[in-house]
């Protein structure tokens, strides 16, 4: 029983830690990859690195986005989930 008693600490921190932590970021992860399997042409985003454009081209894993001045190919990856 002392042995179940030193356990029953950890075991209720990694529960803890489960639903706190890893549950919320599976579901985002959910959340973008349907996003960005769901692009179409013509569709506004904004990349990670805070570049605003609009789809021109779609490939398997990367999209084409054309800016203000010129275009740019990125992984579908950097797309952030609005």
């Amino acid at each position: 029983m002392n042995e179940i008693d030193t356990l029953l600490p950890l075991i209720v921190v990694f529960v803890i830690f489960y639903l706190i932590l890893y549950l919320p970021q599976r579901r985002r992860q959910k959340k973008h990859k349907q996003y960005v399997e769901n692009l179409k042409i013509g569709n506004n985003v904004i990349t990670d690195s805070g570049i605003h454009g609009r789809v021109i081209n779609i490939k398997e894993e990367t999209v084409t986005l054309v800016l203000k001045k010129g275009e740019i190919e990125i992984l579908k990856t950097k797309i952030l989930f609005k």
